[in-house]
């Protein structure tokens, strides 16, 4: 499990979360992940300035599968 930063991080997970919640927080330029059933944070990416640009959503999933829900 890593996040994809330059250079790649790894995550120490204590297991693999069944749900991921991303939160984003446009003014301070974070994304954050966390793990639904325990809402402890995943990784935060470093902050970034979206300067007035359209945000999408990438996602690599090397096993498994990915459903996404609003």
């Amino acid at each position: 499990n890593r996040a994809l930063t330059s250079p790649p991080t790894p995550l120490n997970l204590p297991r693999v979360p069944r749900k991921i919640r991303i939160s984003l927080d446009y003014e301070w330029g974070e994304v954050t992940f966390f793990d639904v059933d325990n809402e402890i944070p995943i990784f935060t990416f470093p902050p970034a300035s979206f300067a007035g640009e359209r945000i999408r959503p990438w996602f690599w999933v090397e096993l498994g599968s990915l459903s996404l829900v609003q």
